[in-house]
């Protein structure tokens, strides 16, 4: 990967809490998948905020308005970023929330940085790297270049495939897949982004919630059940019948499995 020399600031969204200032509410920490923006958590940010929560979602390096990538990045690096965000807050994160490569990234973060997270929540992670799928490499370019070619066209097909999924989904996803830096997503998703969900997983000590997509759709695939069996006490795992993003297709039970397990007292694991 390319040694990161230059300080990396990431683009940031935030929603503040309702009904209380923010300097005493509970900060969530939100961070999307590849090809997403912070506009993925455009339902679920605001319905946090509306309970009180302090909501900030980042763009991810080489996504929406942050910098592009210099060279390759891995999951390392994108939790580097991350961690720099966190660092600039003025108060600790009480939830980090990923999705995807965000859950990745998530996972990698609080595993390099012990405490930087009183919670975390992993939507669908990916359990292997993309190095060597080159079907799910041509996927992703053709479907950045068919946003950019014509995205109304898109934002139907995004729509004729996902029909769970609100018009405002379909648009956002269209929109931050427009938005990317293509050239330097491609690279490092050859170079090998280092994801490592499955050692991680079995090695977490905050409690952690895994919200997992159908097992036919989700991307952790036939690695599903070695996930399951690895992880330790605090750490629970919830299935949907949903796709792979679980937060458009089913947002109320999503919510709602979110919410009651935040609800919880906090215990770590020794």
């Amino acid at each position: 990967m390319t040694a990161m020399t230059d300080p990396i600031v990431l683009q940031a969204h935030e929603w503040l809490p309702a009904g209380r200032a923010p300097d005493g509410a509970p900060v969530a920490l939100l961070v999307h998948g590849i090809g997403g923006w912070y506009r993925t958590w455009w339902r679920v940010g605001p319905a946090l905020a509306e309970r009180g929560w302090r909501v900030v979602a980042v763009d991810q390096l080489g996504h929406g308005r942050s910098p592009r990538i210099d060279g390759t990045v891995g999951v390392e690096d994108l939790a580097a970023a991350v961690g720099a965000v966190i660092d600039g807050m003025t108060a600790p994160v009480d939830l980090l929330l990923g999705h995807s490569l965000g859950a990745a990234v998530a996972i990698e973060l609080v595993h390099r940085r012990r405490g930087i997270a009183r919670r975390l929540a992993l939507e669908d992670p990916p359990s292997v790297t993309r190095a060597d799928d080159t079907e799910f490499q041509r996927h992703f370019e053709s479907e950045v270049l068919a946003a950019r070619a014509d995205a109304e066209a898109e934002v139907r097909r995004v729509l004729s495939d996902n029909p769970r999924w609100l018009e405002e989904d379909a648009r956002q996803d269209v929109e931050g897949r427009a938005m990317v830096d293509l050239e330097g997503i491609m690279a490092s998703l050859r170079a090998n982004t280092g994801v490592r969900v499955l050692e991680l997983a079995a090695q977490l000590t905050v409690p952690t919630l895994f919200l997992l997509a159908d097992e036919e759709r989700s991307v952790v695939g036939a690695a599903r059940q070695q996930l399951l069996d690895s992880l330790p006490a605090g750490v629970r795992a919830l299935g949907f019948d949903s796709g792979h993003v679980v937060h458009r297709d089913r947002f109320d039970e999503y919510l709602a499995a979110l919410l009651a397990w935040l609800d919880e007292p906090v215990s770590v694991a020794s």
